[in-house]
């Protein structure tokens, strides 16, 4: 099972994540996710931990635990389709929402009738 950990701390290597979860069964694979211009570590990984009862006792063993200075989040990596992604980036948003045109526009609205005379004039 893949299990998502969260807020990291940037001394965290992925060989603590295989000591941390190697108690609970067999660690296949622990990734920290860095940043691909920097280098620097973007504060979560994934463990990928079999058996899934050793994964799930996993979850609820380690979450809140803290590691190396943080308190760490442990869940379970839920995979989202880019259509559900997408729908729930855009919900803190709100009514601020530019439409498409006048972010091509940078800014200037296309649609209203004074819009022509400020390009003209």
């Amino acid at each position: 099972m893949n299990i998502f950990v969260g807020n990291l701390s940037a001394a965290v290597t992925a060989d603590d994540l295989r000591r941390l979860f190697a108690g609970y069964g067999t660690t296949i694979n622990a990734i920290i996710m860095r940043d691909t211009d920097t280098g620097l570590p973007l504060g979560y990984g994934h463990v990928y931990l079999v058996p899934e009862q050793a994964a799930y006792e996993a979850i609820i063993n380690l979450d809140k635990k803290e590691l190396k200075g943080s308190p760490i989040t442990v869940r379970e990596c839920m995979y989202r389709t880019r259509q559900e992604r997408r729908l729930r980036r855009f919900l803190w948003r709100g009514s601020e929402r530019r439409v498409a045109e006048s972010r091509r526009h940078n800014g200037y609205d296309q649609t209203s009738p004074d819009s022509s005379e400020q390009r003209t004039g």
